[in-house]
């Protein structure tokens, strides 16, 4: 399935049902019983922004509905698409090191040496308390995203007449 919009989870809350359209038909031999486009609906299973300190965020997704090519919506149950963000070390130490330099040229213009030291200090603890106050990146699905899933149960189509 390819999705029509992003799924972030800065934008979407656990529960929330998204659409999306198949990207290949979906065929029984000769039988097309839905033609890439149909629409598909989904459902954000869990949308977990991530802790402050630890923790990064994630999405994870499934399928429980198709558009058949003669207009019937059938009810599936697919495996589950996961995504997490990635982690934001790298980011909060370049924040704390920033943090840390603009204290210690302060310190060392008001007080010399011993101020550059102590406002060294002062950075490194703003950083820090920066990283602490605010999450990491969000865990996203972009919008035109192929995503493959697997049935997990049988279904029943039948083709109406």
């Amino acid at each position: 399935m390819r999705t029509t919009n992003t799924l972030s989870t800065k934008l979407v809350k656990t529960g929330e049902r998204f659409l999306a359209t198949l990207e290949e038909p979906l065929v029984s031999g000769t039988w097309v019983i839905a033609p890439k486009g149909a629409t598909v609906e989904g459902r954000v299973v869990e949308s977990d922004p991530g802790g402050r300190v630890k923790g990064v965020a994630s999405l994870v997704v499934t399928l429980e509905s198709l558009t058949t090519a003669d207009g019937q919506r059938v009810e599936i149950e697919t495996s589950r698409y996961r995504v997490e963000a990635k982690g934001s070390v790298k980011k909060d130490a370049v924040k704390t090191g920033i943090a840390s330099g603009i204290g210690a040229a302060i310190g060392g213009i008001a007080g010399g040496g011993k101020g550059a030291a102590i406002g060294a200090g002062v950075g490194a603890g703003a950083g820090v308390a920066g990283t602490l106050a605010t999450r990491g990146d969000p865990a996203e699905i972009p919008a035109e995203s192929v995503l493959r899933f697997q049935l997990a149960a049988p279904v029943s189509v039948t083709e109406r007449r």
